[in-house]
């Protein structure tokens, strides 16, 4: 009875060990751009050297399963094809709403790169031609001729021999009074003499003044905006009437349309990246890691890449409902963000030859 005993606990140990065996492998789906995937015969990436760290840490055996996009990762961990999925997958509520994700590995953001596109000198000019800019030349003459006509009313038509005879003469004298004292020049062909000349002359000394500062500030500005901007695309409200190449995103999409722009949606960065090369957009939006990864490798001096905090958003670790090995990684996952290792992986990989 005893040795029966014996045996039948020895062969529910064995059938229980095999089946902990067959259950602790991993099935671990992975895809994604470069950085993050390298799809080669050993796959290789951000995300992969990120997913070996943490089963190194956590003394998991698992198997690699290629996956040719996140959409087709996503839905294998939400049949149970798979039991996690990594890539730069974005977290949202749509998806979270068909899979469970981890703790955030890493927060991202998108990025535009365009062509660095220089000013002619006709486009530096044309603000001075703008109706802006007319209408404000315009309301200072109209002023300068208020001034002008109030001084001749003053003391102008009084002492014709010095300001002229004829209205238009003195008026014109007026006016000359009044630039002259704008700009502070003081040639002393003309002064008031009256006190309430010199009451107006007086008050349109501080008016000038206030409104010299402000007009010259604003060419300034025009000037600076203009030749710090250029033409080159550098945020989201440049892309009016542009054709833009994009990720499949929803959000990203509609606020590009919102600005006017025109949307082109491709499958990975380098497609994207392709198409901005050949000329057949005007601009890429993409995940900042990707496009720096790229942009890095290219010619710097005749692209922009532009970090404005466009689309913040997260990656995360994809698992099916109800998934053990969720909280495990979690832990682990934060204890990688708290030594930096993870910021480690991910600027090697974006600066790797």
């Amino acid at each position: 009875m005893r040795f029966s005993f014996v045996l039948l606990f020895l062969t529910f140990s064995v059938s229980l060990f095999s089946q902990n065996s067959n259950d602790s492998i991993v099935r671990v789906g992975y895809g994604g751009s470069e950085p993050f995937v390298y799809s080669d015969d050993s796959p290789t990436g951000i995300i992969v050297d990120l997913w070996r760290e943490l089963a190194f840490n956590e003394n998991l055996k698992y198997k690699l399963y290629p996956y040719k996009n996140i959409d087709s990762g996503l839905n294998a961990v939400k049949n149970n094809a798979v039991d996690v999925f990594i890539g730069p997958t974005t977290i949202n509520a749509e998806r979270a709403e068909q899979v469970t994700f981890s703790q955030p590995y890493f927060d991202t953001e998108m990025a535009i790169l365009a062509p660095v596109l220089d000013l002619t000198l006709w486009e530096r000019i044309q603000p001075f031609f703008s109706k802006t800019f007319l209408f404000a030349v315009l309301g200072l003459l109209f002023v300068l001729t208020i001034v002008g006509v109030l001084f001749w009313f003053a003391e102008g038509k009084y002492m014709a021999e010095e300001y002229g005879k004829s209205i238009v003469k003195g008026i014109g004298n007026g006016i000359w009074l009044a630039i002259v004292t704008m700009t502070t020049v003081g040639y002393g062909d003309y002064a008031p003499k009256t006190v309430l000349g010199r009451f107006i002359i007086g008050s349109w000394m501080i008016i000038s003044l206030i409104m010299a500062t402000s007009f010259v500030a604003g060419i300034a500005t025009t000037l600076s905006i203009t030749s710090k901007e250029g033409k080159t695309i550098s945020s989201l409200t440049h892309l009016e009437n542009k054709k833009v190449a994009v990720p499949s995103n929803p959000k990203l999409i509609d606020n590009i349309h919102i600005v006017g722009g025109e949307t082109i949606v491709v499958n990975n960065v380098q497609e994207g990246y392709d198409k901005l090369m050949d000329g057949n957009v005007d601009a890429l939006v993409y995940d900042v890691v990707p496009l720096e990864h790229i942009f890095d490798k290219g010619d710097k001096e005749e692209f922009l890449l532009s970090k404005k905090e466009i689309l913040p958003q997260h990656y995360g670790l994809a698992f099916p409902e109800a998934n053990v090995l969720k909280k495990q990684i979690d832990i682990e996952i934060l204890r990688l963000k708290e030594s930096g290792e993870i910021k480690k992986i991910i600027k090697e990989w974006i600066y790797k030859d």
